[in-house]
């Protein structure tokens, strides 16, 4: 791939149709504030509009990397970095680009935004400062050379520190294992000081301290007007020998916390530290046994919200003396938790995101994304921005009143009728994100119970034979259809219900049984020039990008484009090999065709597309 078309790619890749042009006049974009883990105590404190139910997506964004970099909200805008390289400004609401700018590096922190600049690091130690309104650089800044580790076989070096604004000051921490103070509107060097190794930790800024945790085990505290060394702890981890384990016992990579005098903060020696801030002195500190604590800790009203790695999961400590309140399981966490009204957010490495009761512990609902994730996440007027290694950055409603019903169907009695050849992946690719499996039986309950209490829902449908519990013949007054017209949302990655059955018994099919009516009659879509023979699929239209759908990929059985009221990709007989028809009440009911993608025996390549469509509200669409 060429490197202009690998710079192009991400405009094809989008959950939402990408522009390079800035938004001007009424809607311009209003200047504001912001950066890592919300503050400069990095309290992990948002608005409280984050106590809803899983709403489904507003939107995902794909890039061409892992996104490891937190998300940083600020005037309507989201702020992130991906391993690609670039640094993406993303309108909040719509997942629109407002622009992008090579760093020269990936970006796995998280930026800051203040003045009108926008404050990113790379790997490579390169500090940047773009504007905010253009993405154009007005300064940048290289660290020295990354100073080795103590073993230098030390794994997990995922993150690099993120910039922390404090008035008219940026603190950043290096791998070359020097804090700067740097001048916000023209990046010069106030002031140097230097620790013992790599910086990955992010400063936090409190009662005229900078505190920053180091590779070499050592918590510093310095003075914010001068940089000059007030304390320093040194934690287990500096004592220990990562050779003697097999693995780090030594560094530092979660960033300070400041709440009621006190520093909080985690260390790869596998433990919790709460610190007094004026002193460095230890207060308490909590044993993860071993495992990793890289998450920065959360803090609110006395109490301390962190994450263990191998100990797989999320607690919450009482500040004044280390006690936990509560543990809850999840998988191996690294990313940051986010508190948001009553509700404390956790993403782990199997790409889940944990909406918790912050009191309790109690599990309210999960996500799953289609990669780990490892970047924090943000919450702003009840939309949670969160990044995750399938290269993605999600938009993810939650506030909603109710939850999105979802499911997916499979009946084990009509394998043989279904032509879907990855049937079972996407049964279990579907069931490992908490989608309610249905057969026939439960199918007609499950929409039933939609049409009567009209909560959001939506069902994949694994196998394309529809049962006649849902519909029996073709006709407009059947199960499938008044689903649909009460606000259901159906996604079908086989052949449209109806068109071309095969005999449940023994998965027989001929030409003489193809109805190119029924799917006219239950669906209002026809097939009058589609036909069984596999054509390729040469654009994608502005829609289907926003699903990520990407072209090149053989489809059969293509409505007619006039018939549907949305195509999402055209093959090259110019019909609609992917398409929605709308015909529910409101924002919602649709039925969505997009054929999976074969990628091998049993294998699909297209999961999260499938998954995108149907977790996407028709306003994200």
């Amino acid at each position: 791939m060429s490197k202009d078309l690998a710079r192009l790619m991400p405009r094809y890749l989008p959950a939402f149709l990408v522009t390079a042009t800035l938004t001007t006049g009424p809607c311009r974009l209003a200047l504001a504030q912001s950066m890592f883990r919300g503050d400069t105590v990095h309290s992990g404190v948002y608005d409280g509009s984050g106590n809803g139910e899983f709403g489904g997506l507003r939107w995902r964004v794909q890039t061409l990397g892992p996104v490891r970099s937190s998300p940083t909200v600020a005037g309507g805008v989201v702020y992130v970095g991906s391993s690609d390289g670039m640094v993406y400004a993303l309108d909040a609401a719509t997942g629109r680009t407002r622009w992008e700018t090579a760093a020269g590096g990936a970006v796995t922190s998280s930026p800051a935004v203040a003045g009108g600049l926008v404050i990113a690091g790379t790997r490579a130690g390169d500090w940047l400062a773009l504007d905010q309104r253009t993405g154009v650089a007005r300064w940048r800044l290289r660290s020295g050379p990354e100073v080795p580790f103590p073993w230098g076989h030390e794994s997990g070096d995922r993150y690099t520190a993120s910039p922390t604004v404090a008035g008219q000051a940026v603190l950043l921490g290096g791998g070359d294992g020097v804090l700067r103070s740097v001048e916000l509107s023209t990046g010069r060097v106030t002031w140097e000081a230097r620790t013992a190794g790599r910086i990955r930790s992010s400063p936090a800024v409190g009662n005229g301290l900078v505190v920053v945790g180091d590779a070499d085990g050592v918590v510093y505290g310095f003075d914010l007007a001068t940089g000059k060394l007030r304390w320093k702890y040194e934690t287990e981890g500096h004592t220990l020998v990562s050779a003697r384990f097999g693995y780090d016992r030594r560094s530092i990579q979660s960033s300070p916390a400041i709440m009621d005098g006190r520093v909080f903060v985690g260390a790869r020696d596998g433990y919790l530290y709460a610190l007094d801030l004026a002193t460095g002195q230890l207060r308490w500190r909590f044993n993860h046994e071993i495992s990793w604590v890289n998450t920065s800790p959360a803090v609110e009203a006395g109490r301390v919200y962190a994450a263990s790695s191998d100990g797989q999961f999320a607690q919450a400590v009482d500040a004044a003396n280390g006690k936990e309140l509560w543990r809850t399981k999840t998988g191996l966490v690294w990313a940051s938790p986010a508190i948001s009204g009553a509700t404390v957010f956790f993403g782990d490495a199997t790409g889940r995101l944990f909406a918790l009761d912050k009191n309790s512990g109690a599990v309210r609902w999960s996500y799953r994304a289609g990669g780990a994730i490892f970047s924090s996440p943000t919450i702003a007027g009840g939309i949670l921005y969160v990044g995750s290694d399938d290269g993605s950055i999600y938009a993810i409603d939650v506030s909603a009143p109710r939850a999105l019903r979802r499911a997916v169907y499979w009946d084990s009695a009509f394998v043989r009728a279904t032509t879907i050849p990855g049937h079972v992946a996407i049964r279990d690719w579907f069931r490992e994100r908490d989608y309610e499996i249905l057969d026939a039986t439960g199918l007609a309950r499950f929409m039933s119970e939609r049409i009567r209490d009209r909560a959001p829902s939506t069902v994949v449908f694994a196998s394309d034979h529809a049962p006649p519990t849902v519909a029996p013949v073709a006709a407009d007054t059947v199960l499938l259809r008044r689903y649909l017209t009460f606000g259901g949302t159906i996604v079908c990655p086989g052949i449209p219900p109806l068109l071309w059955s095969r005999d449940p018994a023994t998965g027989d099919r001929d030409l003489s049984n193809v109805n190119r009516r029924a799917p006219a009659v239950l669906l209002g879509v026809t097939f009058e020039r589609g036909n069984f023979d596999p054509n390729g699929t040469s654009l994608v239209s502005d829609a289907g990008r926003r699903l990520g759908m990407v072209p090149g990929w053989l489809s059969a059985w293509a409505a007619d484009p006039e018939s549907v009221s949305e195509v999402l990709s055209t093959d090259e007989m110019g019909l609609a090999s992917a398409w929605i028809r709308r015909l529910g009440q409101g924002s919602t009911g649709a039925f969505i065709g997009i054929p999976a993608i074969a990628t091998g025996p049993g294998a699909v390549g297209n999961l999260l597309v499938l998954q995108t469509a149907a977790e996407a509200r028709e306003d994200a669409r």
